[in-house]
């Protein structure tokens, strides 16, 4: 199985590039933010079951986050290696189910912890860097009111690539977040030299000829011809 990670934000265009990729490469395995949840239980008992199953079964560790923002801040290697085979395993059992031989896991988890103990169990892996205009992704993360600390961890963290004062603002949390997403990138690519490694602008998206040599960058032909879709979000 051939892998492909983002380095995002969130807010950012996952949605849509996860439906254009599917678009255009129908033998492709595309995932956006899985595992998902979709409950079976009506009303608040969905949502008990939604918050049992994160824990239980499609768990947090299993998206990246929970423990694997811990485990990150703590400096516990192993334990992030661990939950990176478990991530990994899940992926191969997912494109063998598909019988894919490409699989592009578009999440903006994997660059939270996950990406130097996966990086090292699939060296040869490609990464995109899909990246939003800072000012507004901030905005649209300070309009969803969200918990900073369900998707990120310290801002303080000696691991992170530039550390600032956990007592920031909301909004320079999302700034802060904007940049450490956007270096751990960089420090991927020079720790591991991966290749193919594009970076994607939000805007982009929009734009059939963009794509295109985006997705010849990636080396992923199309299998159709290259057009723009709608905004998914």
């Amino acid at each position: 199985m051939r892998l492909i990670c983002t380095a995002a934000t969130g807010r950012c265009g996952e949605q849509s590039l996860s439906a254009f990729l599917r678009h255009h490469l129908p033998d492709a395995l595309v995932l956006w933010e899985e595992p998902q949840i979709h409950p079976l239980l009506p009303s608040r008992l969905g949502d008990v079951e939604k918050r049992l199953r994160r824990r239980f079964v499609e768990t947090h560790e299993l998206l990246g986050r929970g423990r694997v923002l811990t485990a990150f801040d703590a400096g516990d290697d192993a334990a992030l290696d661990a939950m990176a085979r478990k991530r990994l395993a899940w992926l191969e059992r997912q494109a063998a189910a598909a019988g894919a031989s490409v699989c592009i896991d578009v999440s903006k988890f994997f660059i939270r912890g996950l990406h130097r103990p996966l990086t090292r169990l699939r060296p040869n892996m490609a990464l995109i860097r899909l990246v939003r205009d800072p000012i507004l992704n901030m905005r649209s993360y300070l309009n969803r009111d969200k918990d900073f600390a369900l998707d990120n961890n310290d801002p303080a963290s000696p691991r992170n690539e530039l550390p600032m004062d956990s007592a920031i603002g909301p909004a320079e949390r999302y700034l802060w977040s904007w940049c450490e997403v956007y270096l751990r990138f960089d420090s991927l690519v020079r720790e591991f030299g991966l290749g193919p490694a594009v970076e994607i602008r939000t805007e982009d998206l929009n734009d059939a000829a963009a794509m295109a040599r985006h997705l010849i960058a990636l080396d992923l032909p199309p299998q159709i011809p290259v057009t723009a879709l709608p905004p998914r979000n």
